[in-house]
């Protein structure tokens, strides 16, 4: 029962991230709406909140869960990438995996053992 909860706890994790991310990604189309973003600006602004995401994220989930800050990161981790590359799929875009997703994904995956480490810390 108690391994339930644990793995709840990034579950949890992913939701917050995926909530970040929907939050931020509105506030960027109003001003891109407004004002001309270059593709360059759109592609590092996408990996940014990418990484603040599941950082945010992986904290969140270490610091519930209480130990196992590193595995719990990279639950969120690989489970937020496989979220949105789903949405991507299922939103008409390519299924193919590309060196961008794979370096996406191997930053997320970083990120998320560090910043889970950071939450059982905190």
């Amino acid at each position: 029962m108690e391994n339930k909860l644990k793995y709840s706890c990034a579950g949890e994790g992913v939701f917050r991230s995926a909530i970040l991310t929907l939050i931020v990604l509105v506030i960027y189309s109003v001003i891109t709406t407004y004002l001309p973003a270059s593709m360059k600006v759109t592609s590092v602004f996408y990996i940014i909140i990418t990484l603040v995401s599941v950082l945010y994220g992986s904290i969140f989930a270490a610091k519930k869960a209480g130990e196992k800050g590193w595995l719990m990161g990279i639950l969120v981790a690989i489970t937020y990438m496989v979220v949105l590359y789903l949405v991507k799929v299922f939103g008409g875009g390519s299924a193919a995996i590309g060196m961008r997703e794979v370096v996406r994904t191997a930053l997320a995956l970083s990120i998320g053992a560090l910043s889970g480490m950071l939450g059982i810390n905190l």
